[in-house]
């Protein structure tokens, strides 16, 4: 509703009230995504350059609202470069996690954790839009339209994903599940 009355050319202002909205959702989601790969990683170095790369992002994103809404005649509602940078650093610290998942000498399998396909549906989805969002503000409106639907594709895939990982038991529950069975194993080997 907000975005259809931004988008109403009779109100003044409306192109940098839609920018500024549409820029806070991009800096919220990569902070947010960020925040979850933080907390996933564990390497300190890793971490670390996660860190860099958010610092790298928040200039970047500062820089293009500051850009667009102070300096442009024509603003761009759509922020192709900070989104553009958001993915890059998303999909580099995906594939650090599963880089990191791979090193690791764990007997479960990778994919029985919520974890995995959540960072799997982040990296599809960036991975998916990338391209587009790279190039947005160069295409058409009616090539906008017809490509949008590639972004629609890949939100829905990577809602699935995350339903997937919703679905799955939490890692708790899995090891009070499994310790429990090493329990009863060992009373019956006792027996």
């Amino acid at each position: 509703m907000v975005l259809y009355l931004l988008r109403d050319n009779r109100t003044p202002g409306s192109e940098t009230i839609e920018a500024a909205f549409v820029w806070s959702f991009t800096v919220f989601e990569f902070l947010f995504l960020a925040f979850f790969l933080y907390i996933t990683l564990t390497k300190k170095s890793n971490k670390r350059a996660l860190l860099i790369g958010s610092s790298i992002f928040g200039v970047t994103a500062f820089l293009n609202l500051f850009a667009n809404i102070k300096g442009a005649k024509n603003i761009e509602v759509f922020d192709t470069i900070p989104v553009t940078v958001s993915a890059l650093t998303l999909i580099i610290f995906c594939i650090v996690y599963l880089f990191e998942k791979i090193q690791s000498p764990e007997i479960e399998f990778i994919y029985a954790g919520s974890n995995f396909w959540i960072i799997i549906g982040i990296m599809i989805y960036f991975s998916g839009t990338f391209f587009l969002f790279l190039q947005y503000s160069e295409l058409t409106d009616k090539e906008q339209e017809s490509f949008w639907i590639i972004n629609w594709f890949c939100i829905l895939l990577k809602n699935i994903l995350f339903a997937i990982a919703f679905y799955l038991p939490s890692d708790k529950s899995q090891s009070s599940i499994s310790k429990q069975d090493l329990d009863i194993s060992l009373l019956r080997e006792l027996d």
